[in-house]
């Protein structure tokens, strides 16, 4: 990953917008900007002590300082050991006042008079301590300058997304073989996370998702997953999950029925993988926009007389995180662009019945799009 050049085309325009310093938490932009991974899911409110004045702070002429806590400091000292373009790391006890160490850090940047650009997912704390330290500063958000960039993949991370996608294919032909009347949907969902942690993945990309449905027994394409409900004869089963590999995410999708599919379970799938090939064709670079692709899926279930059961998005971007933009429905009308990445993924959802769903990462290309997922698209029946 040449994290240098994109640290530098950051840089650049950072000063073309007269930013002079942009903070940055341990996540998804700081890991694609610089190669500092990501600390892990944040499963409480706090996590260390001082956690809002923790992450990178970047200077638009130079200057990289990362801030870290006492607790698990030495993972953020080895998150800069191979990184030349870290500067400077501080770690702080519970002896120190976080403000305190966030403006004697600010304050070693040139920034009077300049904008600083703060991460969309930093603590609002953060944002009034940097306000409060850098008065007169405008704030502005640092997607504004890192979000195009993350949109067009480059090689090293189109050869990701097809590994992370080629794992994906790997646990759902497990899971398939798994499969039978009377286990419930947590099993399910569980042998899908084991399957993961057996492969050289770092965590899933969000919860697994798996949706057992009939019309004696409904469910919601979004309700509650996970649950007791066993499988039975006449069910579909609906997945929906994907993991990350080295920083990038996959997002998969398939229906089964157990047993003889009726008549309307077999259209309804048909016109599934229909409106997803349809929308992968017309992936061409610079010839539609985000909502446009939408239009073309949409429109081939509308005009079967189902425009009511797709209740969602056709896609979204997909990259270091598993749902950024662009987004595929209205109003994004962002022209699509060789290199980026989306799922594409309509569904049926019948109120009260069956449902039908399919999903893939593809990458637009000047002929099309191009899967990233391999596993076929046939309704899998056990």
């Amino acid at each position: 990953m040449d994290f240098k050049g994109r640290l530098e085309r950051a840089r650049e325009k950072m000063r073309e917008r007269g930013i002079g310093l942009m903070y940055l938490r341990r996540g998804a932009n700081l890991w694609y900007l610089t190669g500092v991974r990501r600390s892990g899911p944040e499963m409480t409110d706090h996590n260390a002590y001082g956690d809002y004045v923790c992450g990178a702070y970047i200077g638009a002429d130079g200057g990289f300082t990362l801030v870290g806590p006492r607790m698990g400091g030495s993972r953020w000292r080895a998150e800069a050991d191979d990184k030349p373009w870290v500067e400077d790391v501080v770690i702080f006890d519970e002896h120190r006042r976080p403000r305190d160490v966030l403006k004697e850090v600010v304050d070693t940047f040139n920034v009077k008079g300049k904008g600083v650009s703060v991460d969309d997912r930093a603590w609002t704390q953060t944002s009034l301590l940097l306000r409060d330290a850098l008065p007169g500063s405008e704030m502005t958000l640092a997607s504004d300058i890192v979000a195009p960039m993350r949109m067009i993949k480059d090689d090293d991370e189109v050869a990701l997304l097809k590994k992370a996608g080629e794992i994906t294919d790997e646990v759902y032909g497990e899971v398939v073989a798994f499969l039978k009347v009377g286990v419930t949907e947590a099993d399910v969902a569980h042998e899908v996370d084991y399957q993961f942690a057996k492969r050289d993945v770092e965590y899933n990309s969000f919860v697994t998702g798996v949706r057992f449905s009939s019309p004696e027994k409904p469910r919601g394409l979004h309700g509650l997953s996970k649950s007791e409900r066993r499988l039975e004869a006449g069910d579909t089963i609906s997945f929906d999950f994907g993991a990350c590999y080295k920083g990038y995410c996959s997002d998969f999708g398939r229906t089964v029925f157990v047993g003889d599919p009726p008549d309307v379970v077999v259209e309804i799938h048909g016109l599934v993988m229909e409106a997803q090939a349809a929308a992968i064709e017309k992936m061409v670079d610079g010839t539609i926009t985000a909502t446009g692709l939408d239009r073309v899926a949409r429109g081939i279930i509308e005009d079967a007389g189902y425009g009511d059961n797709f209740v969602h998005r056709l896609g979204h971007g997909i990259g270091v995180t598993v749902h950024e933009p662009p987004f595929l429905y209205i109003p994004d009308e962002t022209v699509l662009r060789s290199g980026m990445t989306f799922t594409v993924e309509p569904s049926i959802l019948l109120q009260a019945s069956w449902s039908a769903r399919v999903e893939d990462v593809v990458i637009v290309t000047d002929k099309g799009g191009v899967p990233f997922s391999n596993y076929h698209k046939e309704l899998t029946t056990i």
